[in-house]
């Protein structure tokens, strides 16, 4: 019978012994494969601020150091889809591929943190050609001036997270959020399930340095705030300026990209679609004419065309189910075409680059007149701030 036991003890002792092994090997395995993002930036080259001529940098609050060049490369071969149905499209991009390139300005804030605001950006994900994004871009260095030189002094700037370093930077002034939030990154789209869990580890990690993290609960009324009715969206404003101090919004058309992260984060039920439209005639104008019919025709009237070279993206609120979605205050301030600041009565437009590309609005307490202007339709060069 002893002997009996013990043989048993030792074959149990054995499959545990290999369930530990296969444990660790297996276990060893799947943290190596997390461990590896879908792709990494990588610094190639730093620029003297004076120097630097890609874009024109405005007069600063901070003193900036250095502008560092990173160039975002591929771990993996991946196949990303863009576009629904018969219009989709495919693209293949391959390990160590060029998926785009940032330039940023590091500077330390008035506590003496290092941050990198972003500068200038471009994306190879969706052309060839790159779609450039210029946060300092002749529309944006005017704003930043109006804000500097027109806003009292303890102005707080709502605005979404993506553009907070660079308001601080460039006007000195308190932006309500400053970088993004644990629980935003979490949410964050990752091509193949295999790397979400690495990147967005790496993406938490990234920004936490770059431009620092910020309050879960914040980041969400603020998008909440973005996607509510103008009451509601007073209301959440209001918590977090029990002083009354002076308050402002800047947005830009660089939002439209965002507006589906914003409508998640908040849990609102706003339908932002985007589709990729080829060019129909020989000329953008006559396009413009043929598109703003078709939408009319499908009962679409909230849209923004994005004009490349060879095609549109076209950023619509699918609202036919549903008119009350044009009034989510976000959509109200962006140049859609029923927004513009139309139909909203306490926020009143003090800035507006030439091109409708840059908003500044200033919060009135007392209210202001509703503005409706009838504007058949907007528009722009596809990349963002290339003007």
């Amino acid at each position: 019978m002893k002997g009996l036991i013990t043989m048993v003890y030792k074959r149990l002792l054995g499959v545990a012994l290999l369930l530990a092994v296969a444990n660790v090997l297996f276990g060893t395995a799947v943290c190596m494969a997390r461990t590896e993002p879908l792709y990494e930036y990588v610094k190639v080259e730093e620029y003297d601020p004076d120097n630097f001529t890609l874009a024109l940098i405005p007069e600063s609050a901070f003193p900036i150091e250095t502008v560092i060049k990173y160039e975002k490369r591929l771990n993996a071969d991946i196949t990303i889809e863009m576009g629904e149905g018969e219009k989709k499209v495919r693209r293949r991009l391959q390990r160590g591929g060029l998926l785009g390139v940032e330039y940023r300005a590091r500077y330390r804030d008035k506590r003496g943190e290092p941050f990198e605001a972003l500068l200038y950006s471009i994306d190879y994900t969706e052309t060839d050609s790159g779609i450039k994004t210029n946060l300092v871009s002749p529309s944006w260095v005017n704003g930043y001036k109006y804000i500097r030189s027109n806003t009292e002094k303890d102005a707080l700037i709502i605005c979404w997270w993506t553009h907070s370093r660079q308001i601080e930077l460039f006007t000195g002034r308190e932006t309500l959020v400053l970088g993004p939030s644990l629980e935003l990154l979490d949410q964050m789209p990752v091509e193949g399930d295999r790397y979400k869990q690495a990147t967005r580890r790496y993406e938490q990690q990234r920004l936490r340095k770059k431009v620092g993290l910020d309050n879960n609960e914040k980041l969400k009324d603020v998008a909440r705030m973005f996607c509510s009715p103008e009451p509601k969206a007073l209301e959440i404003m209001q918590k977090y300026n029990p002083t009354g101090r002076p308050l402002y919004v800047a947005i830009g058309v660089e939002e439209f990209p965002d507006l589906e992260v914003i409508n998640r984060l908040a849990g609102g039920d706003l339908k932002i679609q985007k589709n990729y439209v080829q060019s129909i005639t020989t000329t953008v104008e006559k396009d413009m004419v043929l598109l703003t019919q078709c939408l009319k025709n499908k009962g679409l009237e909230s849209f923004y065309v994005q004009i490349f070279e060879e095609y549109y993206t076209l950023w619509y609120v699918d609202d036919r189910d549903d008119k009350s979605m044009q009034d989510a205050l976000l959509l109200r301030l962006l140049p859609l075409s029923t927004g513009h600041g139309q139909e909203i009565g306490y926020f009143k437009p003090v800035f507006q680059s030439p091109e409708a590309h840059v908003w500044v609005y200033r919060f009135m307490p007392e209210g202001i007149p509703v503005r409706r202007i009838g504007r058949a339709g907007a528009r722009h060069g596809g990349d963002f701030g290339a003007r």
